[in-house]
């Protein structure tokens, strides 16, 4: 309310009051102030009232006397004791006479204090006046509609050329709101740094945007977006990233110990290098094919947990949130408080993926009633509850991706906007109920997705290639839902780059990428790492299908811990040897070898060591082709449990420990598939062999076969036996290694990339004081800048050509030639003559500066 309608509202009651009057068509009754003289308005006047004072009892799920305020229907319907209102009649209404606190000891609101004179005044007013109510509002949980919509593309502004359909959207809404900008683009050196940042996650390279610059602008834009988005693998190591924060796909971490977790690595990767339809991708992570299995499996909780974090409800809320962009965890204990939906919607959906309808929970106290199953949208179909739980996930699968869901399409183009754009159509994204600041933009952005067959790739070149992309970047205004006023769109918002966009600019300015390690390159017995080597398996089975040898295969091989009994846990100490014979008929063209023993391990193949180890956290390795030869091969291993521990105060017994034993090889033959060969229980072991024990031709027909031992307390031993044998596989073919598939890290962390135990759609853009410190004090962004200076230095003649040397710089890192005064304080950071320590400086003075680290 403003100051002059208080003061006028004020001034009327007082003035009513002092001359007796009513105010209105009947006499007040002793206790209550008169009706306010002024023409009422909802929104400014009443809204507040029931907004801040009455829906904390009667509205969204708490009726307290079986009243809601929610509508005007429930307000006038009352409850438990009748009517709350009389259209014209406040003294009689139910609602006033208990605001005044008539009867003694009931009061409404019970709580906090009574509504002020003014407050009454008003509502009695309102309630004379025919009690107004704005059409179609609610104070209730808003829900959108969920059938799809195709509005009509408005006509282009006279004067204004506009052909991108979003464009003309914008332009009517602007026009409606009485708004104006300037459509006017930015240069190509801005828009080929931003969309390529945003569609690819890499600085342009000077070249490229040269080109834009040839013919005509708009034609020649949609061209470089156009060859942007045909670079498969660029889009697939960028978007990887925002699926696996979306997905909780992590390549390694927590609940891969015990199998409770599992990655979708492969299968995503090849989603995103084949541009598979958005529908079929959910339908696959819903309904799981061979390699989507992780998302819905989960976190496997361990541990006692409550009914609202079973693996089942967890898998509701993530496919609710992912895909619907709604909040189901309050809904999971209880009717929700922040959204319409209910406990047995969220029961429901969980149903669907357990192997049975559960028992519906109510913060934890079971109710006695079994749930239902299916969709939190029945209107769209059915699930069937006798149907096995393959086959509810794949009816559920179909309801999420059919047409008629239009919520589905208005999700993920919602976020396609977001991520280009700096803001989603509707805010929050995880909210989708909430009014869209252009519905019109984002039900026909849905349909025309829908419409294109669900590809990812056409709704992003759609937005990039509207004139409101290639508009200047404006500041982002922190997004408050209470805000009276209407977002009205300026152009895209900065940005901060991600983390992984940081660390891939850093390697193009520096020219040095991350250098793949054993880990990345094998799957260990947990199912962990092995995602370069997936990444490369999927381009090499698109590109190259007939050619074994054009880049890395994945492997996920099982080798098994083994000893000589059951139970090595308790083991009492001593040396054991075993081995395995097996043939060859051909030779391989390379072979490794990697092996762990808690204690030790000496290594042979046939008969030669090839290497040991002290310490099973330090797995040994070897190249071993040459010492393979044609048919009988043998390799063999002197292992052994330490009874006794050694320190500087002599030798100290120790109790019985762990002991086992794991081996792996990996052979490689010319034109065929890998092939490879672990520990098993088909080993054979002895306590003690003559001589040649080690070697081919040896008798061992008296040795016994080696056993299991499935524990848990070496496996991350695994870890470092699978980097052992990836460190010494060739990797001659490998391309730059992008952040997007290395491990989490540092800098990575700080720089906000998501560890994956939980949803995440949007990372926090915001710089942190742990960012800062990273950035400033970080070892890894340290040795990244030495390396990069020595790069820089080599390249340039050792810095023979200081401004050169500074130019490649600057155009690597902002696409541009440094400005007279950079030059100058380019010069003196690097010295005279030019030292390492002074481009370094130069480098990280560079990467600091926020025309680097935004995206404007």
């Amino acid at each position: 309310m403003s100051i002059l309608s208080s003061f006028l509202v004020v001034v009327a009651v007082v003035a009513v009051a002092g001359r007796g009057e009513a105010g209105g068509p009947d006499e007040p009754e002793a206790g209550l102030p008169p009706s306010a003289q002024v023409k009422v308005d909802f929104h400014e006047h009443i809204e507040p009232i029931i907004q801040q004072r009455c829906l904390m009892c009667h509205g969204r799920r708490k009726l307290k006397g079986g009243l809601s305020l929610e509508t005007r229907e429930a307000l006038l319907q009352g409850g438990e004791e009748g009517p709350a209102a009389v259209v014209g009649k406040s003294a009689e209404s139910l609602l006033v006479q208990l605001a005044a606190g008539l009867e003694e000891g009931r009061k409404m609101p019970s709580r906090g204090e009574p509504l002020t004179t003014e407050q009454l005044s008003l509502l009695r007013a309102w309630i004379d006046q025919g009690l107004t109510w704005p059409e179609g509002f609610s104070f209730g949980f808003r829900e959108a509609a969920l059938a799809p919509r195709t509005p009509e593309v408005p006509p282009s502004p006279e004067g204004l050329a506009l052909t991108n359909p979003l464009d003309r959207f914008l332009a009517k809404s602007l026009d409606e709101r009485g708004a104006q900008i300037d459509w006017t683009p930015v240069s190509d050196r801005v828009f080929a740094r931003r969309a390529s940042i945003d569609l690819i996650g890499l600085l342009p390279a000077a070249e490229q945007v040269a080109k834009i610059g040839t013919g005509d602008s708009q034609e020649a834009r949609a061209n470089y977006v156009e060859t942007l988005l045909a670079n498969r693998r660029a889009y697939a190591e960028h978007w990887i990233s925002f699926w696996n924060d979306a997905l909780c796909n992590a390549y390694r971490g927590t609940g891969f110990i015990d199998g409770g977790r599992k990655t979708i690595t492969y299968w995503l990767f090849q989603a995103l290098y084949e541009n598979q339809g958005y529908d079929r991708m959910v339908h696959d992570l819903v309904s799981p094919v061979p390699g989507s299995e992780g998302f819905t499996k989960g976190i496997v909780w361990r541990g006692v947990v409550n009914a609202s974090q079973a693996p089942p409800m967890q898998t509701a809320q993530n496919v609710a949130q992912v895909f619907l962009g709604t909040n189901l965890k309050c809904a999971s204990c209880h009717d929700s408080f922040v959204n319409h939906w209910r406990l047995a919607d969220a029961y429901a959906l969980a149903s669907v993926f357990a192997d049975q309808a559960l028992e519906l929970h109510r913060c934890d106290k079971p109710l006695n009633k079994i749930s239902s199953i299916g969709f939190v949208y029945p209107e769209l179909g059915d699930v069937d509850n006798k149907a096995p739980r393959s086959e509810r996930m794949d009816q559920l699968a179909d309801l999420m991706v059919t047409p008629e869901n239009g919520r589905f399409a208005r999700t993920i183009v919602n976020r396609l906007w977001a991520q280009l754009m700096g803001r989603g159509i509707v805010e929050p994204l995880d909210d989708m109920d909430q009014e869209p600041w252009n519905q019109d933009l984002l039900d026909w952005l849905a349909a025309d997705f829908v419409a294109h067959g669900h590809d990812l790739k056409h709704t992003l070149g759609l937005i990039a290639t509207s004139r409101a992309y290639q508009l200047p970047s404006v500041n982002a205004k922190d997004f408050d839902p209470n805000d009276p006023e209407p977002f009205v769109f300026g152009g895209p918002i900065v940005k901060r780059m991600s983390a992984e966009q940081f660390a891939d600019a850093l390697s193009t300015v520096t020219g040095v990428w991350p250098k793949p390690t054993g880990d990345m390159l094998l799957v260990d017995d947990r199912g962990q790492g092995g995602q370069v080597a997936e990444a490369e398996a999927v381009i090499k089975a698109a590109e190259s299908p007939d050619d074994p040898k054009s880049g890395l295969r994945v492997l996920d091989f099982k080798s098994q811990w083994i000893w000589s009994h059951a139970n090595g846990r308790s083991d009492p100490g001593g040396r054991i040897l075993l081995r395995k014979t097996f043939q060859l008929d051909r030779l391989p063209s390379t072979a490794q070898i990697a092996a762990s023993c808690d204690d030790e391990v000496v290594l042979y193949v046939n008969g030669r060591k090839v290497g040991e180890s002290h310490d099973f956290g330090q797995p040994v390795s070897a190249e071993i082709t040459t010492d393979l030869k044609l048919g009988e091969n043998v390799i063999a291993a002197e292992a052994t449990n330490w009874p006794d521990v050694k320190h500087n105060r002599g030798t100290q017994h120790k109790p019985p420990s762990p002991a086992a034993l794991i081996v792996r090889v990996l052979g490689s033959e010319a034109g065929q598939e890998d092939w490879t060969l672990g520990t098993d229980t088909s080993w054979l072991w002895t306590a003690e062999a003559g001589e040649g024990w080690n070697g081919p031709g040896f008798d061992a027909d008296e040795w016994q076969h080696a056993f299991e031992q499935p524990w848990a307390v070496l496996a991350y031993a695994n870890v470092n036996l699978a980097a052992a044998l990836g460190d010494v596989m060739p990797t001659e073919n490998l391309a730059p290694i992008r952040a997007a598939l290395l491990f989490d890290g540092p800098m990575l962390s700080a720089l906000g990339r998501s560890n994956r135990a939980h949803v995440v759609t949007r990372r926090d853009s915001a710089a942190t004081m742990l960012q800062a410190l990273e950035l400033m004090n970080g070892v890894t962004l340290d040795a990244k800048l030495k390396q990069g200076a020595a790069a820089l230095l080599a390249a340039n003649g050792n810095g023979a050509d200081a401004d050169a040397l500074i130019a490649q710089a600057f155009l690597a890192a902002l696409g541009r030639e440094p400005t007279p005064e950079e030059r100058d304080i380019a010069r003196d950071l690097v010295g005279t003559p030019v030292k390492a320590e002074g481009v370094q400086d130069l480098l990280w003075t560079i990467v600091m500066l926020p025309e680097f680290q935004l995206i404007y």
